[in-house]
């Protein structure tokens, strides 16, 4: 009887965890439990390993070292330490910000915020934004990079894989699309896909960098 109860407590405990506000202490290891929060954010203390992570109201804070699978927010941003590892991050109304050494198994999207990351990531999918700017600081992006409204800066021999897209603005949102957006690439950073402007866009892409083909969808008068 005493063996049943733990084994139904285990298994319990291997799909998810509810709250207001959820923490999770250092050095945690529980790769099938996922934390969802619906009034409340979520906290990941250092080095720990943990499963899907959901909010509604609240952001999602991993600190440095943490594993986790899918994180995915609404009304929140998401931030990252050092060498943090995630399967996938998505935000509706909030900014994904992650410290250096970042792996990203899939993509970073948002929609209503920016994007930064730092020096020697790596992200297996693309990098997607609405409003909001993207940094990136010595990063490797396996596939695309696609915003609507906002500037671009990609330094420190940041490389694309794929293609650069700036979508056509779909009309103003809260000030969004009013301003030509800024597209800067240093000399020592690659895009190896084309560059795709639905939209003006200023271009300060230093002579020494290594991009391909640039095509514009729009009237030039």
């Amino acid at each position: 009887m005493n063996r049943y109860i733990k084994f139904s407590i285990v298994a319990i405990g291997v799909l998810s965890v509810s709250a207001c506000a959820v923490h999770v202490g250092a050095s945690s290891n529980s790769p099938g439990l996922n934390y969802n929060s619906v009034f409340g954010g979520i906290d990941i203390d250092a080095n720990s390993t943990v499963g899907n992570l959901s909010s509604v109201n609240g952001g999602v804070d991993l600190a440095s070292g943490v594993k986790a699978k899918v994180i995915d927010t609404v009304n929140g941003g998401i931030e990252m330490g050092n060498n943090v590892s995630v399967s996938r991050a998505k935000t509706v109304n909030g900014g994904i910000e992650a410290g250096h050494h970042l792996t990203v198994a899939s993509n970073l999207e948002t929609v209503n915020g920016g994007i930064v990351v730092g020096k020697n990531s790596k992200v297996g999918g693309s990098i997607v934004t609405v409003n909001g700017g993207i940094e990136l600081v010595g990063v490797n992006v396996a596939k695309a990079l696609k915003t609507v409204n906002g500037d671009v800066q990609l330094i420190g021999n940041t490389v694309i894989l794929g293609d650069i897209v700036f979508e056509k603005s779909g009309g103003s949102f809260f000030g969004w699309g009013n301003e030509t957006p800024i597209l800067e690439i240093d000399e020592t950073s690659i895009v190896q896909g084309t560059i795709h402007l639905y939209k003006p866009v200023v271009l300060k892409i230093s002579e020494q960098a290594q991009i391909g083909e640039i095509k514009r969808y729009y009237s030039r008068k």
